[in-house]
């Protein structure tokens, strides 16, 4: 009876041992799939990046690439599952096999294999072989996701709070306002624009287009993204997890986007300007909606809004192609444009969006066949667009802003693109009256106050945020070691950056 128990109690251990050198494994290989299919499909982007994502939760993944969601559910979850199974299921054949001598079938591998060899590898795999496993992925994942910075980020000094400048404070006065046509282009960058790496100046037709533009437009911590870069030059500040500082629940729970803010949108939105928002993907995506909602953007369309008739066969994983929203972005500008009241139309394109890019029916018919075509096909429809503004006189009352949102992720020419030591961010301001810089350097944050002056804001101080305006002469200008600092302790934390994102209180 009590080998019968004794029996019973060993098979149960031996599966609890089991189940968790499977966990162990399956852990060990998730960290080392994440972390390599992250960069594979995105380059290099930070924890903080990562957790920003996160906190926003499934709601706006499901709305995304499904190409995306097939290569993680494979590469991340699938394959890590698969491999953890195969390596328990191996150990447990020699196991027995050396133990017992069973002539189980699992022990099949085990006797077909040296005897020698057998001993050796289970001798290896019985001493912590998962652990050695785990700790292997693990130091893989940090050096991946640079989590020694995201550590410093914790304990380091509180940069946000030493120089952020609350706009609601500033005196702005609207001096000769202009309509303003705010265009993001997705991951364009400077570095397009060398003819020795591509054959030719890629953005040849914005360049055409006779805007100024700042030479050393950089990417500062907390920018690297879309709706990163939105916000920084909308708002003058970086973007990045706030769910992990404060206790609040992730996704759906985080219900107003930096609600303590003040911002482009709420600038314009009390000068009277009427504000629009176009995207060709899902709204629910990084929570990019919420923030246009949240800032006196009034009216708010992406991919379920502009759709129309188009299927899914008419659209790529993320929605609309950039041909088809341009013809709904020039329609709209029209409509603007003759309603007499100033107006900001943004809208963000997406066919340059890595990792493969996206073949609009208008890039075709163009003969575009690779990478370097869709980001040359992308520039020149911006600048058809403009055309048509310049053609049809709207630049007597309208001012246009061209920007990258962010420099390039993971690409087909991502290779070339990140041997560039130092890589620039795409801008151009186009206007009848030329504007004057007062310097070359800029970072997302000082498009915030830039913009407004462009379209005859005058901001005292000339600084909102953490941006400096660029084109005033009479403006403070930043401090020369400004970008290093902020590489350094720009995303530490900072409850007074967290007090932006609280919920405000409304009184009974």
């Amino acid at each position: 009876m009590l080998t019968r128990i004794q029996q019973i109690h060993n098979r149960h251990r031996h599966q609890v041992r089991a189940l968790l050198r499977f966990l162990t494994y399956l852990l060990a290989f998730f960290l080392t799939a994440i972390a390599y299919w992250i960069a594979d499909n995105f380059g290099e982007p930070s924890l903080e990046q990562v957790l920003y994502h996160a906190q926003f939760g499934m709601d706006g993944l499901v709305d995304t690439d499904t190409a995306l969601i097939k290569s993680f559910l494979t590469w991340c979850i699938a394959l890590p599952a698969g491999l953890s199974l195969l390596l328990v299921l191996i150990e447990s054949s020699i196991a027995l096999f050396l133990t017992h001598g069973s002539t189980h079938w699992l022990t099949s591998p085990a006797r077909a294999a040296n005897i020698h060899v057998v001993k050796v590898f289970y001798w290896f795999i019985n001493h912590r072989a998962p652990l050695y496993v785990l700790i292997a992925s693990a130091t893989y994942f940090c050096v991946q996701f640079s989590v020694t910075a995201f550590v410093h980020n914790q304990f380091g000094k509180d940069y946000f709070a030493a120089h952020y400048v609350y706009p609601a404070k500033v005196k702005v006065d609207v001096i000769r306002p202009k309509n303003l046509v705010l265009i993001y282009v997705e991951s364009m960058e400077d570095t397009y624009k060398d003819p020795k790496m591509f054959g030719k100046n890629l953005l040849a037709s914005l360049d055409h287009l006779n805007g100024i533009s700042f030479s050393h437009y950089k990417q500062a911590p907390g920018t690297g993204w879309t709706i990163a870069g939105i916000t920084s030059t909308q708002c003058g500040l970086p973007l990045k997890s706030v769910s992990l500082y404060d206790g609040n629940d992730q996704g759906e729970n985080i219900k107003s986007f930096l609600p303590n803010a003040v911002c482009l949108g709420d600038i314009l939105h009390n000068a009277g300007y009427y504000n629009v928002y176009m995207g060709g993907d899902a709204l629910a995506f990084s929570g990019k909606g919420k923030f246009f909602q949240d800032h006196h953007y009034d009216e708010v369309l992406g991919r379920e809004e502009l759709k129309g008739r188009h299927t899914k066969k008419d659209m790529n994983f993320w929605g609309l192609y950039d041909d088809d929203l341009l013809v709904l972005v020039k329609a709209k500008l029209i409509a603007l444009h003759a309603q007499n009241k100033p107006f900001n139309l943004t809208f963000t394109t997406i066919d340059t969006h890595g990792p493969d890019g996206h073949y609009s029916k208008y890039c075709k018919a163009h003969g575009i066949k690779d990478f370097n075509g869709i980001v040359e096909c992308s520039s020149n429809q911006v600048a058809e667009l403009v055309q048509f503004m310049r053609h049809n006189h709207y630049f007597r009352d309208t001012n246009v802003v061209i920007l990258g949102d962010h420099l390039a992720m993971e690409n087909p020419v991502y290779e070339k693109l990140e041997k560039v030591k130092v890589r620039h961010i795409f801008n151009e301001f186009i206007s009848t009256k030329p504007i004057i810089k007062n310097r070359e350097d800029v970072l997302h944050f000082d498009m915030y106050p830039t913009i407004l002056e462009f379209v005859g804001f005058k901001i005292e101080g000339g600084k909102l945020g953490l941006g400096y305006t660029a084109i005033s002469k009479q403006a403070e200008l930043p401090p020369a070691n400004e970008y290093e600092e902020m590489n350094e302790d720009l995303l530490n934390q900072s409850d007074q950056y967290l007090e932006l994102w609280k919920q405000r209180k409304v009184n009974p």
